[in-house]
Protein backbone atom coordinates (compact mmCIF):
# COMPACT_ATOMS: atom_id res chain seq x y z
CA UNK A 1 0.00 0.00 0.00
CA UNK A 2 2.35 2.59 -1.12
CA UNK A 3 0.48 4.78 -3.38
CA UNK A 4 -1.11 7.54 -1.06
CA UNK A 5 -4.08 7.80 -2.85
CA UNK A 6 -4.99 4.30 -1.10
CA UNK A 7 -3.90 5.36 2.46
CA UNK A 8 -6.24 8.74 1.90
CA UNK A 9 -9.00 6.46 1.48
CA UNK A 10 -8.26 4.37 4.78
CA UNK A 11 -7.71 8.21 6.16
CA UNK A 12 -11.12 9.04 5.45
CA UNK A 13 -12.72 5.80 6.56
CA UNK A 14 -11.35 6.60 10.06
CA UNK A 15 -12.31 10.49 9.72
CA UNK A 16 -16.20 9.23 8.77
CA UNK A 17 -15.73 5.98 11.39
CA UNK A 18 -14.79 8.80 13.98
CA UNK A 19 -17.89 11.26 13.35
CA UNK A 20 -20.37 8.61 13.06
CA UNK A 21 -19.55 7.57 16.77
CA UNK A 22 -19.31 11.07 18.18
CA UNK A 23 -23.13 11.39 17.30
CA UNK A 24 -23.51 8.62 19.72
CA UNK A 25 -21.50 10.33 22.49
CA UNK A 26 -22.05 14.26 22.12
CA UNK A 27 -25.35 13.83 21.21
CA UNK A 28 -28.40 14.34 24.22
CA UNK A 29 -30.94 11.57 24.07
CA UNK A 30 -33.43 14.18 24.61
CA UNK A 31 -33.33 15.89 21.30
CA UNK A 32 -36.04 14.57 19.41
CA UNK A 33 -37.63 14.91 15.46
CA UNK A 34 -41.39 16.00 16.01
CA UNK A 35 -43.00 15.02 13.09
CA UNK A 36 -46.72 15.58 13.27
CA UNK A 37 -45.58 19.45 15.43
CA UNK A 38 -47.71 18.16 18.17
CA UNK A 39 -45.59 16.11 20.36
CA UNK A 40 -47.81 13.01 19.39
CA UNK A 41 -44.85 11.60 17.10
CA UNK A 42 -41.11 11.86 18.48
CA UNK A 43 -38.24 10.39 16.70
CA UNK A 44 -34.87 10.49 18.59
CA UNK A 45 -32.61 12.76 16.06
CA UNK A 46 -29.80 10.24 17.84
CA UNK A 47 -31.19 7.13 16.21
CA UNK A 48 -32.15 8.74 13.13
CA UNK A 49 -28.21 10.36 12.51
CA UNK A 50 -27.07 7.10 13.78
CA UNK A 51 -28.73 5.20 11.12
CA UNK A 52 -27.56 7.75 8.26
CA UNK A 53 -24.20 7.66 9.74
CA UNK A 54 -24.06 3.70 9.87
CA UNK A 55 -25.70 4.12 5.84
CA UNK A 56 -23.00 6.44 4.81
CA UNK A 57 -19.98 4.14 6.13
CA UNK A 58 -21.36 0.99 4.85
CA UNK A 59 -21.92 2.94 1.44
CA UNK A 60 -18.54 4.22 1.81
CA UNK A 61 -16.65 0.69 2.46
CA UNK A 62 -18.56 -0.95 -0.22
CA UNK A 63 -18.38 1.22 -3.06
CA UNK A 64 -14.72 2.44 -1.90
CA UNK A 65 -12.61 2.50 -5.40
CA UNK A 66 -9.66 0.77 -4.08
CA UNK A 67 -7.77 -2.41 -4.17
CA UNK A 68 -9.56 -5.28 -1.83
CA UNK A 69 -6.56 -5.05 0.39
CA UNK A 70 -7.28 -1.16 0.99
CA UNK A 71 -11.24 -1.83 1.90
CA UNK A 72 -10.41 -4.69 4.40
CA UNK A 73 -7.75 -2.66 6.07
CA UNK A 74 -10.40 0.04 6.27
CA UNK A 75 -12.90 -1.72 7.30
CA UNK A 76 -11.07 -3.34 10.08
CA UNK A 77 -9.83 0.06 11.02
CA UNK A 78 -13.55 1.11 11.50
CA UNK A 79 -14.42 -1.82 13.47
CA UNK A 80 -11.71 -1.01 15.86
CA UNK A 81 -12.96 2.40 16.20
CA UNK A 82 -16.16 1.92 16.89
CA UNK A 83 -15.58 -0.88 19.29
CA UNK A 84 -13.31 0.91 21.44
CA UNK A 85 -15.74 3.48 21.67
CA UNK A 86 -18.33 0.98 22.66
CA UNK A 87 -15.36 0.39 25.26
CA UNK A 88 -14.80 3.50 26.42
CA UNK A 89 -18.13 5.50 26.62
CA UNK A 90 -20.61 3.06 27.08
CA UNK A 91 -22.32 2.81 31.04
CA UNK A 92 -21.77 -0.95 31.40
CA UNK A 93 -22.17 0.18 35.08
CA UNK A 94 -25.05 2.59 35.50
CA UNK A 95 -28.00 0.55 37.67
CA UNK A 96 -30.42 1.88 35.13
CA UNK A 97 -29.06 0.35 32.31
CA UNK A 98 -31.04 -3.28 31.87
CA UNK A 99 -28.57 -4.01 28.57
CA UNK A 100 -25.16 -3.79 30.69
CA UNK A 101 -24.71 -7.88 30.46
CA UNK A 102 -25.72 -8.38 26.41
CA UNK A 103 -23.55 -5.86 25.67
CA UNK A 104 -20.95 -6.74 27.12
CA UNK A 105 -20.94 -9.98 26.39
CA UNK A 106 -21.16 -8.71 22.58
CA UNK A 107 -18.50 -6.54 23.31
CA UNK A 108 -15.92 -8.94 24.14
CA UNK A 109 -17.36 -10.99 20.86
CA UNK A 110 -16.47 -7.94 18.76
CA UNK A 111 -12.95 -7.74 20.79
CA UNK A 112 -12.68 -10.86 19.69
CA UNK A 113 -13.41 -10.25 15.81
CA UNK A 114 -10.96 -6.88 16.10
CA UNK A 115 -7.76 -9.30 17.34
CA UNK A 116 -8.53 -11.67 14.77
CA UNK A 117 -8.98 -9.13 11.69
CA UNK A 118 -5.71 -7.40 13.38
CA UNK A 119 -3.58 -10.66 13.36
CA UNK A 120 -4.77 -11.56 9.84
CA UNK A 121 -2.55 -8.10 8.73
CA UNK A 122 0.13 -8.37 10.82
CA UNK A 123 0.60 -11.75 9.98
CA UNK A 124 1.36 -11.56 6.63
CA UNK A 125 4.41 -10.70 6.85
CA UNK A 126 5.34 -13.92 8.96
CA UNK A 127 7.73 -16.26 6.77
CA UNK A 128 6.03 -19.73 8.12
CA UNK A 129 8.67 -22.58 7.07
Amino acid sequence: MNNPLEIRKVVVGIVLAILWMCIFIFLKDSLVIDWAGDGSNLTPLKLVLGVIGLIVVACYHLFLNARPETKKLSATVTLTIVWLSLILFYPFKDPNNTNGGAVGFFALIGGLAVVVLWVRFFSDDLIVA
